[in-house]
């Protein structure tokens, strides 16, 4: 598994690229809404910025404060953590919901702060991390992660929604 300064390096790196390309889109383009089924490039943003703050920073906070070691991963998540180093280069599908379907932003500004903040926010999980005493969560579809695995899933989900935004670039 890598290491949590490595994992940090590799969103930087991923943060980078995102952070740049919101640069080229217009703020039509960026507030424009999609469907349940085919999110915009601005739900794709507000995607990778929430679900990294409200879904994989809080497990790893989660994983700090629990003691189940003995809790493992499925054979998929085996195979993207030991295996790949990365998510298959396979469409993900989620039913579509809009419960689970971003909103559009309001802004591309709102975007460029959600930025900041995972950025922000990646270093205190970062540093955080130095405490990890071993204690996993359940993802749905990898089985129990520990902290470092649920801080290194987040450049691997960022990275993995970029095929999604090269579809929408071409557009």
């Amino acid at each position: 598994m890598k290491a949590i300064e490595e994992s940090f390096k590799d969103f930087e790196r991923i943060q980078k690229v995102w952070s740049e390309a919101l640069n080229v889109y217009s703020e039509a383009e960026i507030t424009k809404k999609g469907t349940d089924n085919y999110w915009s490039i601005g739900q794709i943003y507000l995607h990778l910025i929430n679900s990294t703050i409200a879904f994989h920073g809080k497990q790893i906070e989660l994983c700090v404060k629990t003691k189940n070691k003995d809790s493992k991963k499925n054979f998929k998540g085996f195979m993207v953590y030991n295996i790949l180093g990365k998510f298959p280069p396979v469409k993900i599908k989620v039913p579509a919901s809009s419960d689970y379907t971003p909103n559009a932003p309001m802004s591309k500004s709102e975007v460029e702060l959600g930025l900041e903040e995972v950025l922000r926010k990646m270093k205190i999980w970062k540093d955080l991390l130095s405490n990890d005493f071993g204690g996993k969560t359940p993802h749905p579809g990898f089985g129990f992660l520990n902290a470092q695995e649920w801080f290194a899933l987040i450049p691997m989900h960022w990275q993995h929604h970029l095929r999604q935004k090269r579809d929408r670039d071409k557009e």
